[in-house]
């Protein structure tokens, strides 16, 4: 079998072993049987089964790269997959033996799904936790729970306030390690299109929502001024917007522009249509909790179904790994990490 983690020291060899084994699990297990939601069932097979070697790689290189950076031994780390869904990490987590490992999602449906899958391959992770970033790092204060890592993949670009998580992060948890990937790669030409292209289609039916409430809320308004303030609110979440609306009957303030670039967010959950942030952006995020921002290349998926593309993949993987700022320009995804206060 091709190798999850190119590495070969100790972390990367026991990643390696336990990698191949939950591949050979996941292959054979039979998870239409489970119990699973419909859609957990339809979003496993096509966001995991479909691209197994690289969704399991992918946690392999999250683990090992933030593992590194704690400078502890594994069996002495806690951590948590914030927005866990019901990816490969947390299992990946318990299966190489750290001493806490924390499952977390804003679903209950996603939490038993998770569960499911964990069973059916005889893992016990410590903790599951429901609940957004607030409620999670109280559960975990309650518990006297202390991470070391609080890691997510595909999460940070749908976070309607990163800024805030950052900060109530280090107020409850000062010394974690926050490690995550997105693909909302602003410096990637193809990927940014592919946001921009999303947004345009998503923005439409988010019009309609803000549209909808404005007239439900506000039925003493005009056309005019429903038109106007269904493009001002764009990227308010529904209270807020509701506040913003309010204070423009009072004083005649049209509400300011909440949202960068293309991105468009949907009003009723406060979730960001992959807000695609340019560096220096994700960086001064990280910098008003007090933690220094890095920003790391991540890498393509060399095991396509069709050989050229795992071929383009792998000539992308040499360029980026060769060459820091082009490296950029050609990643599907990027790493962006929060170092605490020790770390700096």
């Amino acid at each position: 079998m091709d190798r999850f983690i190119p590495y070969k020291d100790e972390l990367g060899e026991l990643l390696q072993a336990q990698c191949e084994k939950l591949y050979t699990l996941m292959k054979i297990i039979n998870v239409e049987s489970l119990g699973l939601s419909a859609h957990g069932v339809e979003y496993f097979l096509g966001s995991h089964y479909k691209r197994l070697f690289f969704s399991i790689q992918t946690s392999a290189h999250l683990l090992y790269n933030s593992i590194n950076l704690g400078k502890k031994p594994v069996k002495d780390i806690v951590i948590m997959d914030y927005g866990a869904g019901i990816g490969s990490l947390y299992i990946l987590a318990k299966m190489i033996g750290c001493k806490k490992v924390i499952y977390n999602d804003i679903l209950e449906e996603w939490k038993q799904n998770a569960l499911l899958i964990a069973n059916a391959i005889h893992q016990d992770v410590d903790e599951y936790i429901v609940g957004n970033i607030n409620q999670t790092l109280e559960v975990l204060a309650a518990k006297g729970i202390v991470c070391d890592i609080i890691t997510s993949r595909n999460v940070i670009e749908h976070i309607y306030r990163l800024n805030d998580f950052y900060k109530i992060i280090d107020q409850y948890q000062p010394q974690a390690i926050v490690y995550s990937s997105t693909t909302a790669n602003f410096n990637n030409p193809a990927m940014n299109l592919q946001h921009v292209l999303l947004h345009r289609r998503i923005e439409k039916i988010y019009l309609q929502q803000r549209v909808e409430l404005i007239k439900q809320k506000f039925p003493e308004l005009n056309d005019t001024s429903i038109h106007k303030l269904s493009i001002a609110t764009r990227g308010y979440e529904k209270s807020e917007m509701i506040a913003a609306i309010d204070k423009y009957i009072n004083t005649g303030s049209v509400p300011a522009k909440n949202y960068y670039y293309t991105n468009t967010c949907d009003m009723n959950y406060g979730v960001w249509a992959e807000n695609l942030l340019p560096f220096h952006i994700h960086k001064a995020m990280v910098a008003e909790s007090g933690r220094v921002g890095i920003i790391k290349p991540g890498f393509w998926d060399t095991h396509y179904q069709k050989p050229w593309k795992s071929w383009m993949g792998a000539v992308f993987n040499s360029t980026i790994k060769f060459h820091k700022y082009s490296g950029f320009l050609l990643a599907p995804f990027i790493y962006v990490i929060a170092l605490p206060k020790r770390e700096k």
